[in-house]
């Protein structure tokens, strides 16, 4: 099944993506560079705000509140691997990176890079964090477990940036004919261009449902013989493609 349109739906947790990389506030890593923070159970943000009060004569009564600086801040917790993916930068990895950064006189920097809705799917924060807090915790019989908590060490290098919404052009379908015997199926597959647009639901028809039928996940069935046009449509776009489909006796 294509499944339904759910662009303003709600955001699912695990669709998040905290990342890290090595690097420096000069030269934030490329796209490339990135890599997970081992086996995230949860993280998210905080933006802190610092404020300040007036309760001046003329507020009828009521104070005001001023926002005068954010203390920024991502956080994740996460479960130890015995051996890292090589997606990821896993917990014993960083482990090790923060005591030695600590021991030589530096400080525990990371770049990090929390993508909303998907990786690298445009909507994002990103920056250059120091390294607050590493915990970890190795229950006898429980999972063991990471805590960590990044603030702001450069804020020019700190972006938030939302993506747009990129629209399906086109869509094609396969395989474009077919032949098939009554009782028997078929697998159509779409294909919608292009591959990063940001919805790529659409709905199966047939043309003659007498001869051929479609399910929602493409599955053309042959009930009598004779011929039909079996057709995606884009739920963005309207955007079409087709399938000719043969059924013999």
């Amino acid at each position: 099944m294509q499944g339904c349109p759910n662009d303003t739906g709600k955001l699912i947790g695990k669709v998040a993506v905290l990342r890290a990389a090595f690097g420096c506030a000069d030269a934030l890593p490329a796209l490339s560079d990135w890599k997970r923070l081992g086996a995230l159970t949860t993280k998210g943000f905080d933006f802190s705000p610092n404020t300040v009060t007036s309760e001046a004569d003329d507020t009828k009564g009521l104070v005001e509140s001023l926002v005068t600086n954010m203390d920024f801040t991502i956080s994740g917790e996460g479960e130890f691997r015995k051996k890292d993916k090589t997606t990821e930068i896993g917990a014993i990895h960083i482990s090790k990176y923060i005591f030695d950064e600590v021991q030589a006189g530096r400080q525990p920097t990371l770049c990090l890079r929390f993508d909303f809705v998907g990786e690298d799917s445009g909507t994002y924060i990103m920056g250059y964090f120091n390294t607050t807090s590493w915990s970890g915790d190795f229950g006898g019989t429980d999972i063991s477990t990471f805590s960590g908590e990044w603030k702001v060490a450069d804020s020019d290098t700190v972006v938030f940036e939302v993506g747009d919404d990129i629209p399906v052009t086109g869509v094609t379908v396969a395989p474009a004919t077919a032949s098939i015997a009554v009782g028997a199926t078929q697998q159509l597959t779409p294909t919608i261009l292009p591959a990063d647009a940001s919805d790529k639901t659409g709905t199966w028809s047939s043309s003659a449902t007498g001869k051929a039928t479609v399910n929602q996940s493409g599955l053309v069935t042959g009930v009598s013989a004779g011929s039909a046009i079996i057709t995606f449509t884009s739920n963005d776009g309207a955007k079409t493609s087709t399938s000719a489909i043969t059924v013999t006796a």
